[in-house]
Parts: C-alpha cells; sequence; structure tokens
C-alpha cells in the first residue's frame, strides 16, 4: 500500500508542475490563463518546457531567465524517472513499502535490470518535483505575476524586461 501512495504522489506533484508550468507561459506572455489553457493542454510537456525556456529567455531579466531555464531542464530530468515510475511494471517487494520494477522496452524486451525502489525513494522524487513547482512560483511571484492569496488572478500583461542586447 505504501508503494501505489508513493506512486500517486509522482502523480500529483508532476499535474501540478505541469499546471505551473503552463501558467508561467500564459503569465509571461501576458494571456489570461484561462484563455491559455486549451492550448497548454493539447501540448507535449517537453514543448510546455521548451516553451518555456524560450519565454523566459524574451521576458526575464538574465538571471531571472537563467534560473528558470535551469529549472525547466532539471525538471525533464526528473521527468524520465517519473516516467519509469508511473509506466513501470511493479512487483511487490520484500515489504509493503518496496517493490521491483521490471525494466522492458518496445518489442517485448525485458532486460535483467530489475531495480528494487523504496516508498521513501519515490516519495523523494514527489518532492524534488514539489520543490521546483514551488520554486517555478516564487519566480513569478519575485516578478509580481503570481499572488499566492489568488493565484488565477491576472495581474496583467508583463512588460518586456529583458535588457537590450547590444
Amino acid at each position: 500500500m505504501k508503494m501505489y501512495c508513493a506512486i500517486g504522489m509522482i502523480a500529483v506533484s508532476w499535474a501540478q508542475l505541469e499546471d505551473m508550468v503552463s501558467l508561467c507561459i500564459s503569465r509571461l506572455l501576458g494571456t489570461d490563463h484561462t484563455t491559455f489553457l486549451p492550448i497548454a493542454s493539447n501540448m507535449q510537456i517537453k514543448a510546455r518546457f521548451d516553451a518555456l525556456k524560450t519565454v523566459a529567455g524574451l521576458r526575464l531579466p538574465p538571471d531571472e531567465a537563467k534560473t528558470m531555464i535551469a529549472r525547466c531542464d532539471e525538471a525533464l530530468e526528473l521527468g524520465r524517472e517519473r516516467n519509469k515510475i508511473l509506466h513501470g511494471s511493479w512487483l511487490q517487494g520484500e515489504s509493503d513499502d518496496v517493490a521491483i520494477r521490471l525494466n522492458y522496452r518496445a518489442h517485448g524486451r525485458v532486460s535483467a535490470d530489475a531495480p528494487m525502489m523504496s516508498a521513501r525513494e519515490i516519495a523523494e522524487i514527489s518532492d524534488r518535483i514539489t520543490m521546483l513547482t514551488e520554486g517555478f512560483a516564487q519566480i513569478l511571484q519575485r516578478l509580481g505575476l503570481f499572488d499566492p492569496k489568488d493565484p488565477m488572478r491576472s495581474p496583467g500583461k508583463p512588460s518586456d524586461r529583458r535588457a537590450t542586447p547590444n
């Protein structure tokens, strides 16, 4: 049961991260978030991260853009772990908080590598995803584009904050 809860935590934390990435894009574009959601919902997550990295580079001061881009890259790495966890084939381990993930590829090939993971290890990945989500929110908050007390309030169109190139 602990394993199922930990796997569920990954699903929830990743969904929150996806929502925050969409919010970041809409806020940096100066678009109402609810208007942007139909577009975001049709984008694969990698495309959302790529879009956010591009918009951040265009709209944010260089230090904030660098931070946001680094968070996107970290999230993409965590996305690989998320995929293995959520889409893996799990067998019960020696206790209810340990399981064995069967690694397999397309065309029915199963590798001999079957790593064990504990619920705690999975929960730690979920915590890292949650921390990234909070980091994105903090960047928006510093820029005046996010109010944690009223997260859906649109702050208005951001000005182009990027310094002009030489």
